[in-house]
């Protein structure tokens, strides 16, 4: 709308300066009005792509939930302000208004066992990225064991189920793909390689963390995976020795829509 009044009214001046010019009146008018209008033009142009981004920055702000969004950011706050627990591997803090700890085997059981209840926390106990038929993908990085070039690895769960006398553990069998994919320059040697095969184990509540080994005793590695607070979209992953559960790759994977 702008645009077009400030080009109307540049169309206006054109012609009434060509006319002057054309009966000898004011040669310089169209010379110093022309220029300014077209700067004016340019600077309304400039208003308008500001006043749409603005509404388009609006409309999206409408879109956000407030109350999730706090709980959310609040989740996160909890999670970085949680006092240290002596034995970290198995223990989580009781929240941040508390300075107990529990252990891991005591989530999301039935029974309060923080004094604030924090362990049996609806957030805490939720089954979050851990649902059958969610798939998982990333890149590895091998940096022990067996060496191979980065390549892809992708994590399906296949079935999940909670445990009739032991509800801190969800039990969780999943199917593991890679494909390698390396070249031997010493010996001109190409290897490909497409491997699947099942994985089971265990989810822990409150730490949301993943460990899968091979169903079946082979060469192939297990995976542990760790998920952040308030994110059950993306984890930190490890291809792991199935025996001793060392790091043999590293690597990122995001949740597939």
């Amino acid at each position: 709308m702008l645009r077009s009044i400030a080009l109307l009214l540049l169309a206006v001046v054109y012609l009434a300066t060509a006319d002057d010019a054309a009966s000898g009146a004011l040669p310089g008018l169209r010379g110093l009005v022309e220029p300014r209008l077209l700067a004016s033009g340019i600077r309304i142009g400039r208003l308008e792509r500001v006043i749409k981004d603005l509404k388009h920055q609006i409309e999206e702000a409408g879109k956000i939930d407030p109350q999730g969004f706090l709980d959310e950011i609040n989740r996160r706050i909890d999670d970085n302000e949680k006092p240290r627990c002596p034995v970290p591997e198995h223990e989580i803090p009781c929240g941040r208004d508390s300075v107990e700890c529990v252990s891991s085997l005591l989530l999301c059981d039935g029974h309060e066992d923080c004094h604030n209840g924090y362990d049996e926390d609806e957030h805490l106990c939720s089954v979050g990225p851990i649902v059958a038929g969610n798939v998982f993908s990333g890149t590895a990085t091998w940096h022990a064991c067996k060496i191979h070039k980065e390549h892809p690895v992708q994590l399906q769960i296949t079935a999940v189920v909670k445990p009739k006398f032991f509800g801190a553990r969800l039990v969780v069998r999943a199917r593991i793909t890679v494909d390698f994919d390396d070249d031997d320059d010493d010996d001109d040697h190409h290897e490909e390689q497409h491997a699947a095969y099942d994985v089971k184990g265990y989810y822990v509540y409150g730490m949301k963390k993943l460990v899968l080994l091979p169903v079946e005793h082979s060469l192939d590695h297990g995976v542990v995976c760790e998920w952040n607070h308030g994110d059950d979209e993306r984890a930190e992953c490890e291809l792991v020795h199935e025996a001793t559960l060392g790091e043999c790759a590293f690597f990122f994977v995001t949740q597939q829509h």
